[in-house]
């Protein structure tokens, strides 16, 4: 009985490689727009708190 082959061999046709490229581009946007949020997140949490105080103190001046 002979195997039968799993992958073949294609060539992408110009609008498979346009598919490609425009999911790898998303995907490289949204690890940005994570990376972005979460440093974001992480001086809010450690100068948030301090920032707030400040400017409470400042808005009854």
């Amino acid at each position: 009985m002979e195997e039968r082959k799993r992958f073949q061999n294609q060539t992408l046709n110009s609008e498979d490689y346009e598919k490609t490229e425009e999911g790898a581009q998303a995907v490289k946007n949204g690890g940005k727009v994570l990376a972005a949020l979460a440093l974001a997140v992480g001086v809010g949490k450690k100068y948030g708190p301090a920032l707030l105080k400040n400017l409470s103190k400042l808005r009854k001046i």
